[in-house]
C-alpha cells in the first residue's frame, strides 16, 4: 500500500506546511480561549478563522500587525506577499 503523501500534489503539502507555520506563529496574538488558525492563503489574501467571533474580534485589532509579521517572517516561504487578511468563523478543528 503506498503512502498518503505519494496520493497528494507536492503543492498543497507545501501549503499545509506553510498554514501550519503561519498557526503556530499566530499563537502569541491569541489567547487560550481565542485559537486562531491560518486556513487559506492565496492571491497575497491570507485567510484566517477562528471558533467564535471573539477570537476574531482580537485578529481584528491587531490585523495590520499580522500583515507585517507573516511578511518578515515567512519571507522566505511565501511565494508573495501578504497584503489583506480575511476572517472567518470555523468550526474547532480540534474536535
Amino acid at each position: 500500500m503506498k503512502k498518503l503523501d505519494s496520493h497528494i500534489d507536492d503543492s498543497i503539502l507545501e501549503k499545509a506546511k506553510i498554514l501550519e507555520m503561519i498557526t503556530q506563529y499566530l499563537s502569541k496574538y491569541s489567547s487560550s480561549q481565542f485559537d486562531c488558525y491560518a486556513c487559506n492563503l492565496e492571491g497575497g489574501v491570507l485567510t484566517l478563522g477562528s471558533i467564535n467571533s471573539s477570537g476574531l474580534g482580537v485578529i481584528r485589532n491587531y490585523q495590520r500587525d499580522i500583515i507585517k509579521d507573516v511578511n518578515i517572517e515567512f519571507a522566505k516561504v511565501l511565494r508573495s506577499k501578504v497584503n489583506k487578511i480575511k476572517l472567518k468563523v470555523i468550526q474547532n478543528p480540534k474536535d
